[in-house]
Protein backbone atom coordinates (compact mmCIF):
# COMPACT_ATOMS: atom_id res chain seq x y z
CA UNK A 1 0.00 0.00 0.00
CA UNK A 2 1.21 3.49 -0.84
CA UNK A 3 -0.37 6.85 -0.06
CA UNK A 4 0.26 10.54 -0.56
CA UNK A 5 -1.74 13.65 0.25
CA UNK A 6 0.60 16.05 -1.56
CA UNK A 7 -1.33 18.94 -3.09
CA UNK A 8 0.43 18.66 -6.46
CA UNK A 9 -1.25 15.84 -8.48
CA UNK A 10 1.94 14.64 -10.16
CA UNK A 11 3.81 14.59 -6.85
CA UNK A 12 0.97 12.72 -5.10
CA UNK A 13 0.82 10.07 -7.84
CA UNK A 14 4.58 9.64 -7.83
CA UNK A 15 4.84 9.30 -4.05
CA UNK A 16 1.91 6.87 -3.71
CA UNK A 17 3.01 4.64 -6.60
CA UNK A 18 6.68 4.54 -5.56
CA UNK A 19 5.80 3.81 -1.93
CA UNK A 20 3.45 1.00 -2.94
CA UNK A 21 5.95 -0.53 -5.35
CA UNK A 22 8.69 -0.37 -2.69
CA UNK A 23 6.48 -1.94 -0.03
CA UNK A 24 5.48 -4.76 -2.40
CA UNK A 25 9.13 -5.68 -2.95
CA UNK A 26 8.35 -8.11 -5.79
CA UNK A 27 9.79 -8.79 -9.24
CA UNK A 28 6.51 -7.90 -10.94
CA UNK A 29 3.17 -6.23 -10.29
CA UNK A 30 0.13 -8.29 -11.30
CA UNK A 31 -2.49 -5.69 -10.43
CA UNK A 32 -2.51 -2.08 -9.24
CA UNK A 33 -5.55 -0.30 -7.79
CA UNK A 34 -5.59 3.50 -7.48
CA UNK A 35 -8.07 5.32 -5.24
CA UNK A 36 -8.27 9.08 -5.72
CA UNK A 37 -10.20 11.80 -3.97
CA UNK A 38 -11.70 14.49 -6.20
CA UNK A 39 -8.79 16.87 -5.64
CA UNK A 40 -6.79 15.14 -8.41
CA UNK A 41 -7.50 14.94 -12.13
CA UNK A 42 -6.76 11.45 -13.47
CA UNK A 43 -5.39 12.82 -16.73
CA UNK A 44 -2.52 14.26 -14.69
CA UNK A 45 -1.93 11.23 -12.47
CA UNK A 46 -2.44 8.17 -14.70
CA UNK A 47 0.69 8.63 -16.89
CA UNK A 48 2.85 8.85 -13.77
CA UNK A 49 1.20 5.82 -12.15
CA UNK A 50 1.65 3.79 -15.33
CA UNK A 51 5.30 4.73 -15.69
CA UNK A 52 6.30 3.93 -12.09
CA UNK A 53 4.21 0.74 -11.98
CA UNK A 54 5.75 -0.54 -15.24
CA UNK A 55 2.48 -0.35 -17.20
CA UNK A 56 0.95 -3.12 -15.08
CA UNK A 57 -2.79 -3.80 -15.02
CA UNK A 58 -4.18 -0.62 -13.47
CA UNK A 59 -7.72 0.05 -12.33
CA UNK A 60 -9.12 2.69 -10.00
CA UNK A 61 -11.75 5.30 -9.31
CA UNK A 62 -12.76 8.49 -7.56
CA UNK A 63 -13.94 8.27 -3.97
CA UNK A 64 -15.30 10.43 -1.15
CA UNK A 65 -12.48 9.30 1.13
CA UNK A 66 -9.74 6.72 1.56
CA UNK A 67 -9.61 4.23 4.42
CA UNK A 68 -6.03 3.68 5.55
CA UNK A 69 -4.71 1.40 8.32
CA UNK A 70 -3.98 4.42 10.53
CA UNK A 71 -6.48 7.12 9.51
CA UNK A 72 -9.38 8.19 7.29
CA UNK A 73 -8.10 10.50 4.56
CA UNK A 74 -10.40 13.03 2.92
CA UNK A 75 -7.71 14.02 0.42
CA UNK A 76 -5.06 11.93 -1.25
CA UNK A 77 -4.14 9.12 -3.62
CA UNK A 78 -3.73 5.52 -2.46
CA UNK A 79 -2.18 2.77 -4.56
CA UNK A 80 -2.49 -0.95 -3.82
CA UNK A 81 -0.16 -3.31 -5.69
CA UNK A 82 -0.60 -7.09 -5.74
CA UNK A 83 1.77 -9.84 -6.83
CA UNK A 84 1.08 -13.55 -6.50
CA UNK A 85 2.11 -16.83 -8.09
CA UNK A 86 -1.05 -18.44 -6.72
CA UNK A 87 -3.65 -15.83 -7.65
CA UNK A 88 -5.12 -15.50 -11.15
CA UNK A 89 -6.44 -12.11 -12.24
CA UNK A 90 -8.64 -10.91 -15.09
CA UNK A 91 -9.81 -7.33 -15.70
CA UNK A 92 -12.23 -5.63 -18.09
CA UNK A 93 -14.14 -2.41 -18.71
CA UNK A 94 -17.18 -0.95 -20.44
CA UNK A 95 -17.68 2.72 -21.23
CA UNK A 96 -20.58 5.13 -21.88
CA UNK A 97 -23.27 3.22 -20.00
CA UNK A 98 -26.73 4.80 -20.21
CA UNK A 99 -30.31 3.97 -19.26
CA UNK A 100 -30.94 2.25 -22.62
CA UNK A 101 -28.04 -0.22 -22.47
CA UNK A 102 -27.34 -0.74 -18.77
CA UNK A 103 -28.12 -4.46 -18.65
CA UNK A 104 -26.34 -5.20 -21.94
CA UNK A 105 -23.19 -3.45 -20.69
CA UNK A 106 -23.26 -5.64 -17.56
CA UNK A 107 -23.18 -8.68 -19.83
CA UNK A 108 -20.34 -7.12 -21.85
CA UNK A 109 -18.20 -6.42 -18.76
CA UNK A 110 -18.67 -9.96 -17.45
CA UNK A 111 -17.55 -11.41 -20.79
CA UNK A 112 -14.61 -8.98 -21.07
CA UNK A 113 -13.32 -9.98 -17.63
CA UNK A 114 -13.73 -13.70 -18.36
CA UNK A 115 -11.83 -13.39 -21.64
CA UNK A 116 -8.90 -11.79 -19.79
CA UNK A 117 -9.11 -14.23 -16.88
CA UNK A 118 -8.98 -17.43 -18.92
CA UNK A 119 -10.05 -20.92 -17.89
CA UNK A 120 -9.11 -20.89 -14.23
CA UNK A 121 -11.13 -21.52 -11.11
CA UNK A 122 -13.02 -18.34 -10.17
CA UNK A 123 -13.22 -17.24 -6.53
CA UNK A 124 -14.70 -13.74 -6.52
CA UNK A 125 -15.25 -10.68 -8.66
CA UNK A 126 -15.09 -7.00 -7.79
CA UNK A 127 -16.52 -4.20 -9.91
CA UNK A 128 -16.55 -0.41 -9.69
CA UNK A 129 -19.37 1.46 -11.41
CA UNK A 130 -20.29 5.12 -11.82
CA UNK A 131 -22.92 5.74 -9.13
CA UNK A 132 -24.55 8.46 -11.26
CA UNK A 133 -25.93 5.80 -13.63
CA UNK A 134 -29.65 5.74 -12.97
CA UNK A 135 -30.32 2.08 -12.14
CA UNK A 136 -27.30 -0.06 -11.39
CA UNK A 137 -29.55 -3.03 -10.52
CA UNK A 138 -29.91 -3.63 -14.25
CA UNK A 139 -26.14 -3.70 -14.64
CA UNK A 140 -25.81 -6.26 -11.84
CA UNK A 141 -28.45 -8.43 -13.53
CA UNK A 142 -26.36 -8.35 -16.69
CA UNK A 143 -23.28 -9.50 -14.78
CA UNK A 144 -25.27 -12.32 -13.22
CA UNK A 145 -26.48 -13.53 -16.59
CA UNK A 146 -22.89 -14.45 -17.39
CA UNK A 147 -21.33 -15.11 -13.97
CA UNK A 148 -24.35 -16.75 -12.34
CA UNK A 149 -26.30 -15.96 -9.18
CA UNK A 150 -24.18 -17.88 -6.67
CA UNK A 151 -20.74 -16.65 -7.73
CA UNK A 152 -19.60 -14.05 -5.14
CA UNK A 153 -19.83 -10.52 -6.53
CA UNK A 154 -18.72 -7.45 -4.57
CA UNK A 155 -18.88 -3.92 -5.88
CA UNK A 156 -18.90 -0.19 -5.24
CA UNK A 157 -20.51 2.87 -6.77
CA UNK A 158 -17.75 5.40 -7.43
CA UNK A 159 -18.45 8.90 -6.12
CA UNK A 160 -17.15 12.46 -5.92
CA UNK A 161 -17.63 13.44 -2.28
CA UNK A 162 -21.30 14.47 -2.26
CA UNK A 163 -21.03 16.63 -5.38
CA UNK A 164 -22.92 14.07 -7.56
CA UNK A 165 -21.57 15.57 -10.75
CA UNK A 166 -18.47 13.88 -12.13
CA UNK A 167 -17.14 10.57 -10.90
CA UNK A 168 -14.41 8.79 -12.84
CA UNK A 169 -12.98 5.33 -13.33
CA UNK A 170 -9.43 4.35 -14.31
CA UNK A 171 -8.65 1.48 -16.67
CA UNK A 172 -4.97 1.07 -17.59
CA UNK A 173 -4.08 4.35 -19.35
CA UNK A 174 -7.68 5.56 -19.78
CA UNK A 175 -9.92 7.91 -17.78
CA UNK A 176 -13.52 6.70 -18.08
CA UNK A 177 -16.88 8.27 -17.23
CA UNK A 178 -20.33 6.64 -17.03
CA UNK A 179 -18.45 3.37 -17.04
CA UNK A 180 -17.66 0.25 -15.05
CA UNK A 181 -14.52 -1.77 -14.50
CA UNK A 182 -14.26 -5.29 -13.16
CA UNK A 183 -11.79 -7.80 -11.73
CA UNK A 184 -12.06 -11.57 -11.43
CA UNK A 185 -9.80 -13.23 -8.86
CA UNK A 186 -9.15 -16.95 -8.71
CA UNK A 187 -6.56 -19.64 -8.22
CA UNK A 188 -5.30 -20.90 -4.87
CA UNK A 189 -6.77 -18.42 -2.44
CA UNK A 190 -9.36 -18.14 0.29
CA UNK A 191 -11.85 -15.29 0.55
CA UNK A 192 -14.01 -13.98 3.36
CA UNK A 193 -16.89 -11.54 2.90
CA UNK A 194 -18.80 -9.77 5.64
CA UNK A 195 -21.39 -7.02 5.32
CA UNK A 196 -23.53 -5.12 7.83
CA UNK A 197 -25.12 -1.69 8.19
CA UNK A 198 -26.52 -1.46 11.72
CA UNK A 199 -29.29 1.01 10.80
CA UNK A 200 -32.57 0.63 12.71
CA UNK A 201 -36.18 1.21 11.59
CA UNK A 202 -38.13 4.33 12.55
CA UNK A 203 -41.85 4.05 13.30
CA UNK A 204 -44.28 1.47 12.02
CA UNK A 205 -43.85 -0.48 8.75
CA UNK A 206 -45.59 0.82 5.62
CA UNK A 207 -46.46 -1.20 2.52
CA UNK A 208 -45.23 -0.25 -0.95
CA UNK A 209 -48.44 -0.44 -2.96
CA UNK A 210 -47.07 0.58 -6.37
CA UNK A 211 -43.51 0.23 -7.70
CA UNK A 212 -41.73 -0.18 -11.00
CA UNK A 213 -38.04 -0.99 -11.29
CA UNK A 214 -36.23 1.50 -9.06
CA UNK A 215 -39.31 3.75 -8.65
CA UNK A 216 -41.53 3.66 -5.57
CA UNK A 217 -44.74 5.27 -6.82
CA UNK A 218 -47.11 4.73 -3.90
CA UNK A 219 -46.85 3.76 -0.23
CA UNK A 220 -50.08 2.80 1.52
CA UNK A 221 -51.97 4.06 -1.55
CA UNK A 222 -50.52 7.59 -1.21
CA UNK A 223 -47.68 9.44 -2.93
CA UNK A 224 -44.45 7.75 -1.95
CA UNK A 225 -42.87 11.10 -1.01
CA UNK A 226 -45.41 11.47 1.82
CA UNK A 227 -43.25 9.12 3.88
CA UNK A 228 -40.51 11.77 4.08
CA UNK A 229 -42.95 14.68 4.43
CA UNK A 230 -44.66 13.03 7.40
CA UNK A 231 -41.37 12.93 9.31
CA UNK A 232 -39.60 16.05 8.09
CA UNK A 233 -42.23 18.42 6.71
CA UNK A 234 -40.87 21.38 4.74
CA UNK A 235 -37.29 20.16 5.11
CA UNK A 236 -38.09 17.22 2.83
CA UNK A 237 -38.65 19.61 -0.09
CA UNK A 238 -34.87 19.93 -0.39
CA UNK A 239 -34.83 16.40 -1.76
CA UNK A 240 -36.55 17.56 -4.93
CA UNK A 241 -34.00 20.33 -5.47
CA UNK A 242 -30.77 18.34 -5.31
CA UNK A 243 -30.18 14.66 -5.77
CA UNK A 244 -29.31 12.68 -2.67
CA UNK A 245 -29.91 15.45 -0.17
CA UNK A 246 -28.66 15.03 3.37
CA UNK A 247 -32.02 13.66 4.51
CA UNK A 248 -31.90 10.83 2.00
CA UNK A 249 -28.32 9.96 2.98
CA UNK A 250 -28.90 9.97 6.74
CA UNK A 251 -32.40 8.47 6.60
CA UNK A 252 -32.40 5.79 3.90
CA UNK A 253 -35.33 3.52 3.18
CA UNK A 254 -35.25 0.05 4.73
CA UNK A 255 -36.93 -2.77 2.80
CA UNK A 256 -37.87 -5.83 4.84
CA UNK A 257 -36.82 -9.11 3.19
CA UNK A 258 -38.01 -12.25 4.94
CA UNK A 259 -35.19 -14.44 6.25
CA UNK A 260 -32.51 -11.73 6.14
CA UNK A 261 -30.82 -10.54 9.31
CA UNK A 262 -30.93 -6.87 8.30
CA UNK A 263 -33.16 -4.62 6.24
CA UNK A 264 -32.12 -3.93 2.65
CA UNK A 265 -31.20 -0.23 2.53
CA UNK A 266 -32.12 2.00 -0.41
CA UNK A 267 -31.07 5.63 -0.85
CA UNK A 268 -33.61 7.99 -2.39
CA UNK A 269 -31.85 9.46 -5.43
CA UNK A 270 -34.61 11.93 -6.23
CA UNK A 271 -38.29 12.73 -5.77
CA UNK A 272 -40.22 13.28 -9.00
CA UNK A 273 -42.98 15.81 -9.56
CA UNK A 274 -45.65 13.12 -9.09
CA UNK A 275 -44.21 12.19 -5.69
CA UNK A 276 -42.45 9.00 -6.85
CA UNK A 277 -39.19 8.17 -5.06
CA UNK A 278 -36.30 7.22 -7.33
CA UNK A 279 -34.11 4.66 -5.55
CA UNK A 280 -30.57 3.56 -6.25
CA UNK A 281 -31.70 -0.04 -6.75
CA UNK A 282 -34.84 -1.98 -7.59
CA UNK A 283 -37.77 -2.25 -5.19
CA UNK A 284 -40.85 -4.49 -5.25
CA UNK A 285 -44.52 -3.71 -4.71
CA UNK A 286 -45.87 -5.43 -1.63
CA UNK A 287 -42.66 -4.95 0.35
CA UNK A 288 -42.71 -3.39 3.78
CA UNK A 289 -40.65 -0.20 4.11
CA UNK A 290 -39.38 1.96 6.96
CA UNK A 291 -37.32 5.09 7.25
CA UNK A 292 -34.04 4.03 8.85
CA UNK A 293 -31.65 5.73 11.26
CA UNK A 294 -28.10 4.97 12.36
CA UNK A 295 -25.85 6.16 15.17
CA UNK A 296 -22.16 5.98 15.98
CA UNK A 297 -22.45 2.98 18.29
CA UNK A 298 -24.50 0.92 15.82
CA UNK A 299 -22.10 1.72 12.96
CA UNK A 300 -19.05 0.62 14.96
CA UNK A 301 -20.81 -2.59 15.99
CA UNK A 302 -21.76 -3.25 12.36
CA UNK A 303 -18.11 -2.90 11.30
CA UNK A 304 -17.04 -5.35 14.00
CA UNK A 305 -19.76 -7.85 13.03
CA UNK A 306 -18.88 -7.61 9.33
CA UNK A 307 -15.22 -8.31 10.14
CA UNK A 308 -16.19 -11.33 12.26
CA UNK A 309 -18.30 -12.63 9.40
CA UNK A 310 -15.43 -12.24 6.91
CA UNK A 311 -13.01 -13.92 9.31
CA UNK A 312 -15.36 -16.87 9.73
CA UNK A 313 -15.59 -17.32 5.97
CA UNK A 314 -11.79 -17.55 5.70
CA UNK A 315 -12.03 -20.95 7.41
CA UNK A 316 -9.02 -20.38 9.63
CA UNK A 317 -6.69 -18.90 7.02
CA UNK A 318 -4.97 -15.59 7.76
CA UNK A 319 -5.72 -12.85 5.22
CA UNK A 320 -3.01 -11.05 3.29
CA UNK A 321 -5.07 -7.89 2.91
CA UNK A 322 -8.43 -6.46 4.01
CA UNK A 323 -10.33 -4.36 1.47
CA UNK A 324 -13.17 -2.24 2.86
CA UNK A 325 -16.02 -0.81 0.78
CA UNK A 326 -18.09 1.57 2.86
CA UNK A 327 -21.00 3.87 2.23
CA UNK A 328 -20.17 7.57 2.25
CA UNK A 329 -23.34 7.99 4.35
CA UNK A 330 -21.42 6.41 7.22
CA UNK A 331 -18.59 8.92 6.79
CA UNK A 332 -21.15 11.72 6.89
CA UNK A 333 -22.77 10.29 10.01
CA UNK A 334 -19.57 9.43 11.90
CA UNK A 335 -17.46 12.45 11.02
CA UNK A 336 -14.27 12.56 13.07
CA UNK A 337 -15.08 9.23 14.75
CA UNK A 338 -15.10 7.32 11.43
CA UNK A 339 -11.76 5.67 12.15
CA UNK A 340 -13.37 3.78 15.05
CA UNK A 341 -14.81 1.42 12.44
CA UNK A 342 -11.30 0.61 11.18
CA UNK A 343 -10.21 0.02 14.77
CA UNK A 344 -13.10 -2.41 15.17
CA UNK A 345 -12.01 -4.33 12.07
CA UNK A 346 -8.42 -4.49 13.32
CA UNK A 347 -9.66 -5.83 16.65
CA UNK A 348 -10.84 -8.89 14.74
CA UNK A 349 -7.91 -9.41 12.35
CA UNK A 350 -5.05 -7.98 14.41
CA UNK A 351 -2.82 -4.94 13.87
CA UNK A 352 -0.47 -6.46 11.27
CA UNK A 353 -2.89 -7.16 8.41
CA UNK A 354 -2.93 -4.36 5.80
CA UNK A 355 -6.27 -2.53 5.58
CA UNK A 356 -7.29 -0.33 2.66
CA UNK A 357 -10.66 0.90 1.48
CA UNK A 358 -12.87 3.50 -0.14
CA UNK A 359 -16.09 5.33 0.55
CA UNK A 360 -18.76 4.58 -2.05
CA UNK A 361 -22.23 5.56 -3.18
CA UNK A 362 -23.88 2.16 -3.31
CA UNK A 363 -22.38 -1.15 -2.17
CA UNK A 364 -22.85 -4.53 -3.84
CA UNK A 365 -22.55 -7.66 -1.73
CA UNK A 366 -24.45 -10.78 -0.68
CA UNK A 367 -26.92 -10.41 2.16
CA UNK A 368 -26.58 -12.76 5.12
CA UNK A 369 -29.64 -14.75 6.09
CA UNK A 370 -30.71 -16.07 9.48
CA UNK A 371 -29.76 -19.59 8.29
CA UNK A 372 -26.05 -18.59 8.08
CA UNK A 373 -26.07 -18.67 4.28
CA UNK A 374 -25.60 -16.00 1.64
CA UNK A 375 -28.09 -15.04 -1.00
CA UNK A 376 -27.32 -13.56 -4.40
CA UNK A 377 -25.56 -10.18 -4.38
CA UNK A 378 -27.72 -7.07 -4.07
CA UNK A 379 -27.15 -3.34 -4.38
CA UNK A 380 -27.31 -1.80 -0.92
CA UNK A 381 -26.75 1.58 0.72
CA UNK A 382 -25.39 2.65 4.09
CA UNK A 383 -23.40 -0.58 4.34
CA UNK A 384 -19.84 -1.56 5.25
CA UNK A 385 -18.39 -4.50 3.31
CA UNK A 386 -15.26 -6.26 4.56
CA UNK A 387 -13.43 -8.35 1.98
CA UNK A 388 -10.57 -10.49 3.28
CA UNK A 389 -8.19 -12.09 0.76
CA UNK A 390 -5.99 -14.95 1.92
Amino acid sequence: IGFSEALNPEQAAQEAAFQSKTNLNADRIDLAIALCTVHYQPEQTIPILQKILNNSNLIGCSTAGIIMPYAIKNQGIAVITLSSDDMKIGIGSVNNINALNTREEGVALAIDCLNDFGKHGRQISLFLIDSLIENNSLFLKGLQEVWGDIFPIVGAGTCDDFHFQNTFQIFNDQTLHHSAIGIILGGHMQIGIGARHGWKPLGKPRTITKAEGNLIKEIEGKKASNLYYEYFGEEAKNMTMSKLGTLAILYPLGIYIEGNEEFLLRNAVNILDDGSIVCQGDVSAGSQVHLMIGNKASCKQAAYDAALEAQKNLLGKLPNIIIVIESMARLKLLGRTAFEEVSAIREVFGPNIPVIGLYSNGEICPMKTAEETFKRPLIQNGTIVVLALG
